[in-house]
């Protein structure tokens, strides 16, 4: 019985595992064509997350040099992972499309939003609404231009110096939580750890962060978030999850298929960006990221080694600023924070 399952397992083009207990119980040929390390009776890799709290999920992991998509589903304690080499274009026609019909809509707003100013000078302009519309239009542009920039091996060199995720998760939280407020999200922030060092680059893991919680304040609607890290072996994990209600099976599926469908988002669905960035940040890395459900609302985990630390690097963990002195917290927020937060006084 066991051959005739083997045999089916090697007919698929797509590498298949089988874990339990954090053991690999069997391999198909695809599989261990990929990762040799892939042979029964020895360990999961532990850049491979598997689910925790749910029974499906759909991310991506990087071994070696190679970045690869995949998704599992748990059942009696046993996995089964499928996994194909990742997509070398970082832009799908699905993710243009969607891209597109945002990039009129919010600049149908603004347009909307400053035509009273140059018509009946009666009219006052918006300026709460017209920053937000501002935002939410750079926060895409600077999505477009990071996958643009990632596709063309700008960033295949990054740098990373030694810093504190901790740290910048506590920063964050500490930034995020009043805002979030506003909009009826409550922030809350777990740690087992105090101080734990990694190598990374701090502007960009912020970056994915801010759009995890973003991501997740947008399924809850008004309820909580939550960010946790703990340490795992050589390992550091970072979990994003809320008190929402499950999605439903189309945008399950969607999860599922890693976003590779060419099918055009729907209005309001967004353009399908921000979880692409947030996975190559987390490849760039050499993490893995992995959504996970079951019962409830998705949970996204992030997992980063540890190691090897820059001992010549400073330990900090700056506030990074960009785009011209827009808060970048503000920025990664601005799809779910309400108008009056958007005010333009400050700026010039």
């Amino acid at each position: 019985m066991q051959e005739s399952i083997q045999a089916l397992l090697d007919t698929f083009p797509e590498g298949i595992v089988q874990v339990q207990d954090g053991m690999v119980t069997a391999a198909n040929t695809m599989a261990a064509h990929y990762l040799s390390q892939l042979e029964p009776g020895r360990p999961l890799p532990e850049e491979v997350v598997l689910p925790r709290g749910g029974t499906m999920g759909a991310g991506i992991f990087m071994s070696g040099a190679s970045r690869y998509t995949y998704s599992c589903a748990s059942k009696d304690g046993k996995q089964t992972i499928l996994f194909r080499p990742a997509p070398q274009t970082a832009l799908t026609g699905r993710q243009l499309g969607g891209t597109l019909r945002q990039m009129r809509t919010f600049l149908g707003e603004i347009l909307a939003e400053v035509g009273p100013a140059t018509g009946d000078a009666k009219e006052e302009l918006s300026a709460d609404a017209f920053g937000k519309s501002f935002h939410r239009l750079l926060r895409l542009m600077d999505n477009l231009d990071y996958l643009y920039r990632s596709s063309a091996g700008e960033l295949a060199g990054l740098r990373l110096a030694t810093m504190d995720l901790d740290g910048l998760c506590r920063h964050l939280v500490d930034q995020a939580y009043p805002l979030l407020r506003e909009a009826g999200v409550t922030l809350d922030y777990e740690s087992t750890e105090r101080g734990l060092l990694i190598p990374g680059s701090p502007p960009l893991l912020q970056r994915l962060l801010l759009g995890l919680i973003s991501n997740a304040a947008q399924a809850v609607g008004e309820g909580r978030v939550v960010l946790t890290l703990r340490r795992q072996q050589g390992r550091a994990l970072a979990t994003v999850s809320n008190n929402g209600p499950l999605p439903n099976p189309k945008q399950l599926s969607a999860l599922f298929q890693e976003g590779l469908g060419e099918d055009v988002p729907l209005p309001g669905q967004g353009a399908g960006l921000g979880l692409s960035v947030a996975r190559d940040i987390a490849a760039l890395h050499r993490g893995s990221m992995l959504t996970e459900w079951g019962q409830s609302s998705p949970t996204v985990v992030l997992s980063l080694p540890t190691g090897p630390l820059d001992g010549r690097a400073s330990l900090r963990t700056p506030r990074c600023q960009v785009n011209g002195g827009l808060d970048p917290v503000l920025l990664e927020l601005s799809d779910v924070l309400p108008v009056h937060l958007f005010g333009l006084e400050g700026l010039d």
